[in-house]
């Protein structure tokens, strides 16, 4: 669930809708516009829309603020424009994962640039281990829409992670958690017996991975599934209702997820399934978060927070 990204990535409350645009559209399925494609591999191909050139172009561990628009089949998957209100979102660029992975296009961008990328959906869908949706068959494509607004270096990401764990180490821990009672009762009714941590944290683990702990600074991708303790599914990736059925990419430790993600993945190999109980304090405190048509409800003030989770892949950064 991201602070910044609002999350690919997620973390994402704000229902997706059709008429949504982003900063210069580019286009969309049905427009009788016909581009020449470049073929990067069997899985990936783009085109410029609009080319800017400038010398300055991503790099493997940057952070690039981007618009971006999934689309398949005229069924939206993704829109970060309307998850983060018209304002660009930001990604960590990594090595492509998979043939198809937009990765390998993204590098080719300078600010400014609008690019079309042609997916091959089943690709996509065999990297993640999940079920294509109805409506995706295989042979299609996904359509990611995408405009170029800045680039983070990665040196600088580096200091503002210093800066961050610096800052966390200043901050006094909580002795005493105000929703450990709800808490409590919810472990009782349902017989269950989580590890607690310091911080309030609760967390037990299902299926235990392989490899090492995920740490700070490390690129983690994750699937997820959010309910309230009334049951209310809130938000998850694995769900097409909730409009982003992609996994969420993020560093681990620099404030792109609730403090209750950034502590509960540190105790998590790769291929781990686990569930965290996340006291409001670590989440989203005083502070409601907005419905959509899959969860009117949203996300009350001072709600406690369950996630069933599972960290697919975490990675060193480039620069370790």
């Amino acid at each position: 669930m991201f602070k910044k990204n609002a999350s690919l990535l997620l973390a994402c409350f704000i229902f997706i809708l059709a008429k949504a645009q982003i900063t210069k559209p580019v286009a969309a399925p049905g427009a009788k516009r016909v581009y020449n494609f470049t073929t990067i591999n069997p899985k990936l191909q783009y085109v410029f829309i609009e080319n800017k050139n400038t010398s300055q172009r991503p790099q493997e561990g940057d952070d690039v603020m981007m618009h971006m628009i999934a689309i398949c089949n005229n069924r939206f998957m993704y829109n970060s424009s309307q998850l983060n209100k018209g304002k660009p979102a930001a990604f960590s660029l990594s090595k492509p994962a998979f043939k198809g992975d937009i990765m390998e296009a993204l590098v080719l961008m300078t600010p400014g640039d609008s690019i079309i990328c042609m997916v091959d959906a089943k690709s996509m869908f065999d990297y993640t281990k999940k079920e294509m949706p109805d409506f995706i068959k295989p042979g299609d494509k996904i359509q990611y829409n995408i405009r170029l607004v800045s680039i983070i270096p990665k040196e600088q990401l580096q200091k503002e992670r210093e800066a961050a764990m610096m800052k966390a180490l200043q901050e006094p821990q909580p002795v005493q958690n105000p929703d450990d009672d709800a808490l409590k009762a919810y472990f009782n009714s349902n017989q269950l017996n989580p590890i607690k941590t310091s911080s309030g944290l609760y967390y037990s683990i299902q299926q235990e991975g392989s490899g090492p702990l995920a740490k700070t600074g490390d690129m983690v991708t994750m699937n997820y599934r959010g309910t309230l303790l009334d049951g209310t599914v809130f938000d998850s990736n694995l769900d097409s209702a909730f409009k982003h059925v992609q996994p969420l990419t993020f560093v681990l430790g620099t404030g792109r997820v609730i403090k209750g993600w950034d502590e509960g993945i540190g105790y998590l190999k790769p291929g781990s399934k686990a569930t965290f109980y996340i006291p409001s304090s670590l989440a989203y405190g005083a502070q409601s978060r907005p419905g959509n048509a899959a969860n009117p409800k949203g996300i009350p003030a001072n709600s406690v927070l369950i996630f069933d989770v599972e960290l697919v892949a975490a990675k060193p950064p480039s620069s370790n």
